[in-house]
Parts: structure tokens; C-alpha cells; sequence
């Protein structure tokens, strides 16, 4: 949802309102649609890989536990 929100909301439907601003020198609408969306979704792996390791952990199937 928030790929989604990020990749079509700022860089399709807001895309008038956002470009009103720059940034690196680029339209602030034009750099969401190709760089911002991207930037989010590697943080959202990340976010994902951390939020799994804790359910791992709480379950104590994660990889540094010695049991098998």
C-alpha cells in the first residue's frame, strides 16, 4: 500500500501539485515517478526483512537460535 501510495500517488495523481517544487534539481513529481518510488520500496524490504526477523525471534525460529 505504501509502494502503491508513493508510486502512483505522488508520481500520477499528484503529480501537478508536486511538481510545483524541485528537488536535486529535478520536478519534484518527475523524481517520485523515477526515483522516489524505488527508494521506497528498497525501504520497504527492509522494513519487511526487520519486521520478520522479530516475529522470528518471538517464535524462536530464527537463525541464530541453536535448536533445530
Amino acid at each position: 500500500m505504501v509502494w502503491f501510495a508513493v508510486s502512483f500517488g505522488c508520481g500520477i495523481f499528484l503529480l501537478d501539485f508536486l511538481n510545483q517544487f524541485t528537488f536535486a534539481g529535478f520536478q519534484l513529481g518527475f523524481w517520485f515517478a523515477q526515483q522516489g518510488s524505488i527508494y521506497a520500496f528498497v525501504v520497504l524490504i527492509f522494513v519487511y526483512a526487520a519486521c520478520i526477523a522479530r516475529i522470528d525471534k518471538k517464535h524462536k525460529v530464527d537463525e541464530d537460535s541453536d535448536e533445530p
